[in-house]
């Protein structure tokens, strides 16, 4: 096994006797786990970069500090655009911030594992220990413990939020993880990086991983995020999250991403931002189903069937007296609605005894009232009995803990 801090210190010689320091070494990310190096790079006596395939290698002599190539002569000068667009272990990976995925860590890449198999250089882990800053000071002369990262598992940034949408090569590994845990992982990572983090990901996934994010954190990255993909994360939050992240906007960069949304995502997140943030209309989700009293089970069913795609609270069905004027009736539960026969009325197996909320009453003494009620939500009513929104169990939990302690955990909007 080599390490990078040793390769710096080795020379490319070819068999007429030339030899010229190694630059850097060039990887394919590919498919493999272990990407291989494909070529090395040198500089000639006037500054012109060359790069020689791996493949005119004929020998890596550990002992000699040395790359022995059939011909020097066979390598090609390399312009800036095509420098620009290799992956170089030198220049791009070492000292990037690397993500284990196996044990869910952050850091960064104090040197490199390199081993040899079949003629070919794979680069094969990081390692984080600050043995790999000694070794690269001393440039290999000192051994040391290290603290090796497998490569399968790594992904690694540049600290460029830019650089996933200018074609830059990633592994793009980290959409495997849930939301959750890449939120977690993003935590510790500079701002930059986190928000570069985010453009590695689908739409779907980079949007929930934002949403789990603390709202001091939330706010960091979501300015360095590129503009257009900000809007499609906004379009696809939960207009509750949406409008909370918006609201600590200064108000005409929350204008400016708001005029840049769907008129059915900029409505409902517009209603919310009319409420203070210390009211229960504040806290709340508008994003709630609801179906009319005189449908049948199977009718609900049919209704509610394309519109269940998007909300993330959907235990609770409201029952209104018609769609338009929204009055609230009462409730069911989704398995309620589920386990019962598609001839019988909605209205006969609702439960109309509610507990209501206003849109203006204090947020902390709301968020009490939910918790107390044992329910996974309480309905937020206007002055004529419409439905308006409902505020959440993970709302109310969110407003009555010690902002910023810890992550809660995401259950519904």
């Amino acid at each position: 096994m080599l390490t990078h801090s040793q390769l710096r210190r080795f020379a490319v010689v070819d068999t007429h006797g030339q030899r010229v320091k190694l630059m850097d070494l060039a990887i394919e990310l590919g498919d493999a786990e272990y990407p291989a190096v494909e070529y090395l790079l040198f500089r000639t006596r006037d500054k012109q970069v060359m790069c020689l395939p791996w493949r005119m290698v004929q020998r890596v002599d550990p002992a000699q500090r040395c790359i022995g190539v059939q011909d020097l002569g066979m390598a090609e000068p390399t312009s800036a655009e095509e420098l620009g667009q290799m992956l170089l272990l030198k220049r791009d990976i070492l000292d990037a911030m690397v993500l284990d995925l196996l044990n869910r860590r952050a850091t960064r890449a104090n040197d490199l594992s390199l081993a040899e198999e079949d003629g070919t250089l794979r680069l094969i882990g990081a390692d984080t220990s600050a043995w790999g800053v000694l070794r690269r000071l001393s440039r290999g002369r000192f051994a040391g413990r290290s603290d090796i990262y497998d490569w399968k598992y790594i992904e690694f940034l540049r600290g460029d939020p830019q650089a996933p949408l200018t074609g830059a090569k990633y592994y793009r590994r980290i959409e495997r993880l849930p939301p959750g845990e890449i939120a977690n992982l993003s935590d510790s990572l500079p701002y930059l990086h986190a928000a570069e983090l985010l453009h590695l990901l689908p739409d779907a996934i980079a949007t929930d991983t934002l949403e789990s994010l603390l709202p001091e954190r939330q706010l960091q990255v979501f300015e360095e995020l590129d503009e257009q993909r900000a809007v499609r994360f906004l379009a696809n939050m939960a207009p509750d999250r949406a409008a909370d992240l918006l609201g600590a906007l200064e108000p005409d960069e929350a204008k400016r991403f708001l005029e840049q949304l769907p008129l059915e995502r900029m409505n409902p997140i517009i209603e919310l931002l009319r409420y203070p943030s210390d009211t229960a209309g504040g806290i709340m989700t508008n994003d709630v189903l609801f179906v009319a009293k005189h449908l049948t089970v199977a009718e609900a069913r049919q209704a509610l069937q394309p519109r269940l795609k998007r909300p993330d609270f959907i235990l609770f069905i409201y029952v209104v007296d018609n769609v338009d004027t929204r009055q609230l009736c009462g409730v069911i539960t989704i398995r309620t609605l589920l386990i019962t026969s598609d001839a019988e009325c909605i209205e006969n197996i609702m439960n109309p005894y509610l507990i209501t909320i206003r849109p203006l009453e204090p947020a902390a003494t709301v968020a009490q009232r939910v918790i107390d009620s044992d329910l996974a939500a309480l309905p937020v009513v206007g002055q004529h009995g419409q439905i308006v929104g409902a505020v959440t169990i993970d709302a109310a939990i969110a407003q009555l803990a010690v902002a910023g302690s810890y992550r809660l955990p995401r259950v519904f909007s």
